[in-house]
């Protein structure tokens, strides 16, 4: 539903609450007395069927209808069977959002006999009021002292904002913020998540200023696509940690259809939240410590971390914990480091890290030790450890620690041992803006979550493309697919999806197809090898046999089959399993292949499944006995490029396997990678392919070679929830001018040099132009954020050509925008090259985003042009735009008409917020 109204639910200036008392237990009551106790200065109304005049000492009256004004807010907390009239009635009456805390509508029915909440959907969507709940503990806004909770205690202002999905663990998490002194922005949970959702919520605190970080607790996510739209812009910008709930199936409170070949959901899980760029944690304590890492400590340069402690046992444990917990990595220090450090330790140091200063360490020695570690090159991290002597004092260690970590480019925190004694330490170093932590375990869980958040981050940048052109049998591939599905057929048979892998450039090995038997035993004597025979049937060639044949359905194959006889046993066996099991399955004939068990080399699984929720998914694991051994199949969602397939590689059992075994590792690796990433071109492709499956995959002298293979079909497309790089949208343009040949295209991550020469190039008038102000440096970070987009939020054209000195390629012009997530109207900016004035750039690049943005139904185009732009502003005009001076902001307001909106609420939404 996008954003709208969201601003009278977070800041509302008047709120009535129905249904409120002055009983002790009374839901209303209750939210009242926080509402008047946290300060909120807005007007307060109640209503109430009795009739009093005031509850709490705020107005009272008995109907809706009664009402003199319409407040921003209404909070519901009457009986579950009164909820979705009331909704309708306040929708109708001009509210703008209602917050449902009654609980129970899920177990409650309509006369219609569907639950009472999904009534509360139908009122909200028919009226267009926005609901949060029902079922939810209410909204907090600390610093607008807003607490329209049912809550024991209200939170503290800060920066974080907290969506959760859980009244009772949100309850506990404002006692535990509390005690470690975390304040929040905004405090809520979604409930039954009617109408507000997740992806609505992400959306708001994006682009909120007053917002530096967002913690999700999660539960279920309805509706992925746009989750992972709206939380991949956000991650973009501020750190967003999530614990997800229901990691095992004893644990799962809803219903969850696994894929074929997954066994459990939560990978699944693991890999969106990934690809969006979250940092998942395993529970609450966890999301407090790597909030506090993400928040107070810098990006890192390096991985690795040096260790140091006043004794050998602390350093032991963090080191047990980095490596042989976490997977981390000691930094190895340089030999001068070495050299200084042991002028300063007594002799049985073992000059190594950890680094043991040994049991009297001075804060002096501390200090020195943290200037000598600065100017190591190699060290980048440091946690900083102490364990509480008789012979220093914790608090002036802490105050030296504190001095020495000033100014230098490492990345500084602490953990002081023990409690009651090194209480007011760890208060200097919150004060300091130093994390620190109670156990060595802990801050290094903290560190690795750091290091984490930045990987994900590394992928979250990278921008699959939707097509590759060296894919030439796409047509042919296609039409054997549709020809399947007229035909009624959800599986393709083995010669079928042999086509289709090989159409993609993935080498199989030779096939035989056979009919009869003969046909099986002439097809040997040609090969003069060992061969494995296959009998094909209308009821086989599903993906993910290794599931079907542990419930007890055999595979009808024949292996290493060295003689005629052999074959001709092995065909009649065969064909007396197939009379036995699957007599009503048409007969296909037989595939012969060279024995798999004479093929040398590092087997896979891989292919791909479908989820019902979140769609395609590409999977890589072990192949054969390993299947049964290990729990070795990861999962990635589409689309793939090398980085990610690389990614999803190194997550399985046998890329260890294939590091330590394999002869040519890196070209194995790079094989494989490239068969992961055809797998998810094909399911874009073809989204009709519901599951594709190889098995093995072996790795030999020549490659990756497919040997075995099954796909099937549905008759509804999947669809990927992450957008790829949209290459259809590429066009070439030749400059009427200069004649010089020009691309114009969605921006990609690999144009952040060429984007950051562009600006940097620019005259100072121009930049003003565009940004409104003279800016002179761009950062790495800034060109970031303008070329890793989401393609389903944003769009950036390009206009870029080959450089004239032959050195790559320079960008020309760019023209970007942001459109919100009702898809109502989209905001742009437009910066043409100096030296390409006069060339009529910039009417190409925006006349090609006008056709865009006009095809994906947005309904109006806005913009603002300085007065003095003159140029702009004569383009705007041919172009179409209205154009009107605002005073308030001293700009020319530009607005062009895309579309007719179709709704009510978007004609008002459009208006109210017009200049």
């Amino acid at each position: 539903m996008g954003t709208r109204y969201l601003e009278s639910l977070f800041n509302p200036d008047s709120i009535v609450v129905v249904g409120a008392s002055e009983r002790a237990s009374n839901l209303g009551g209750m939210v009242l007395r926080n509402l008047l106790s946290g300060g909120y200065n807005g007007r307060l109304l109640v209503i109430n069927r009795h009739d009093y005049d005031s509850v709490h000492g705020v107005p009272c009256i008995r109907r809706v209808s009664r009402m003199d004004f319409s407040p921003d807010l209404a909070i519901i907390c009457t009986p579950p069977d009164t909820v979705p009239k009331l909704v309708r009635k306040l929708g109708e009456a001009g509210v703008r959002t209602a917050i449902v805390m009654t609980g129970g509508m899920s177990r409650a029915h309509s006369k219609t006999g569907q639950p009472l909440m999904y009534s509360v959907r139908e009122a909200a969507r028919e009226t267009g009021i926005r609901v949060l709940g029902p079922n939810t503990i209410g909204l907090m806004v600390p610093a607008r002292g807003l607490n329209a909770t049912y809550a024991h205690m209200g939170a503290i202002p800060g920066k974080v904002a907290f969506v959760g999905q859980s009244g009772t663990i949100a309850s506990s998490l404002i006692d535990w913020a509390f005690a470690r002194g975390v304040g929040f922005s905004y405090f809520l949970t979604l409930g039954d998540g009617m109408d507000i959702d997740h992806d609505d919520l992400i959306d708001y605190l994006a682009q909120d200023s007053q917002t530096r970080a967002i913690l999700l607790h999660l539960e279920n996510i309805p509706n992925p696509k746009r989750f992972m739209s709206a939380v991949r812009v956000a991650s973009r910008t501020k750190p967003v940690i999530a614990v997800k709930s229901g990691r095992v199936p004893e644990s799962e409170w809803f219903p969850y259809q696994l894929p074929a070949g997954i066994t459990r959901s939560d990978p699944i899980f693991d890999a969106m939240l990934q690809r969006a760029g979250v940092l998942r944690v395993d529970g609450l304590g966890q999301m407090f410590d790597a909030l506090e890492t993400l928040t107070r400590m810098r990006t890192l340069r390096r991985e690795s971390l040096t260790i140091m402690a006043n004794g050998v046992g602390p350093g032991v444990l963090a080191v047990d914990r980095l490596v042989g917990g976490e997977g981390g990595e000691l930094a190895e220090l340089a030999p001068k480091t070495l050299d200084a450090l042991a002028e300063l330790l007594p002799p049985y140091w073992s000059r190594r890290n950890p680094i043991d200063l040994g049991y009297d360490a001075s804060p002096d020695l501390y200090a020195e030790a943290i200037k000598i570690l600065s100017r190591d090159r190699g060290v980048a991290n440091l946690l900083v450890m102490y364990a509480p002597t008789l012979t220093e004092d914790s608090m002036q260690i802490a105050d030296s620690v504190v001095r020495a970590s000033k100014g230098t480019r490492l990345n500084v925190f602490t953990c002081w041992l023990g409690q009651s004694t090194v209480l007011d330490a760890r208060d200097e170093f919150y004060r300091a803006g130093l994390p620190s932590f109670f156990s060595p375990e802990k801050a290094v869980k903290a560190f690795m979550q750091h290091v984490n958040h930045q990987r994900v981050q590394r992928l979250l940048g990278e921008t699959p493309e939707s097509f590759t052109d060296h894919f030439a049998y796409r047509t042919h591939t296609r039409n054997l697919v549709l020809r399947a599905m007229r035909e009624n057929r959800l599986v393709l048979t083995h010669r079928e999806s042999s086509e289709i892998i090989r159409d993609y450039g993935i080498n199989t090995v030779g096939t035989f197809y056979c009919d009869d038997v003969e046909e099986v035993v002439e097809a040997f004597a040609v090969e003069r090898r060992p061969v494995d025979v296959t009998l094909m049937h209308e009821m086989a060639g599903h993906p993910f046999r290794d599931q079907a044949s542990r419930r007890g359905r055999p595979p009808l194959a024949a292996r290493g089959l060295a003689s005629e006889a052999a074959v001709l046993d092995a065909c009649r066996s065969l064909m007396d399993e197939y009379h036995e099991y699957f007599p009503d399955s048409g007969f296909l004939g037989f595939a012969v292949t060279r024995s798999s068990r004479n093929a040398e080399g590092i087997a896979f699984s891989v292919g791909i499944t479908r989820d019902p929720v979140f769609g395609p998914l590409v999977v890589c694991g072990a192949s054969g006995a390993y299947i049964n051994m290990i729990s070795d199949r990861q999962i990635a969602l589409p689309p793939l490029n090398m980085v990610l397939a690389r990614e999803l590689l190194g997550r399985t059992y046998m890329y260890k396997v294939l590091m330590e075994s394999s002869p040519q590792p890196e070209q194995h690796i790079r094989a494989v990678s490239e068969v992961l990433i055809t797998l998810s071109q094909i399911v874009i492709d073809m989204p009709e392919i519901k599951g594709l499956e190889i098995q093995p995959l072996v790795c030999t002298e020549d490659g990756a070679v497919a040997v075995d293979f099954a796909i099937d079909l549905s008759t509804e497309p999947g669809q990927p929830i992450i957008q790829p790089y949209p290459r259809e949208l590429e066009e070439w343009v030749v400059l009427p001018k200069s004649g010089r040949r020009v691309i114009i295209r969605p921006v990609l991550a690999e144009d952040e040099p060429a984007h950051r020469a562009f600006h940097e190039l620019q005259s100072p008038e121009s930049i003003r132009y565009r940004f409104f102000q003279y800016r002179k440096h761009f950062s790495r970070e800034d060109v970031a954020q303008m070329v890793q987009i989401d393609y389903d939020r944003e769009m950036v054209f390009v206009a870029n050509a080959p450089r004239e000195d032959g050195e790559g390629e320079e960008t020309l012009g760019t023209v970007r925008v942001w459109t919100d997530a009702d898809n109502l109207r989209c905001e742009f900016a437009v910066m043409v090259h100096d030296k390409m004035k006069g060339e009529g750039l910039g009417m190409m690049l925006m006349q090609k985003m006008i056709d865009y943005c006009r095809s994906r139904g947005t309904v109006e185009m806005v913009g603002n042009v300085l007065p003095e732009n003159r140029p702009m502003l004569k383009l705007a005009e041919r172009l179409g735009f209205e154009v009107h001076f605002n005073p308030e902001e001293e700009v020319m307001d530009l607005r062009l008409v895309l579309n007719e909106p179709e709704r009510d609420w978007q004609r008002e939404r459009l208006k109210s917020t017009s200049h």
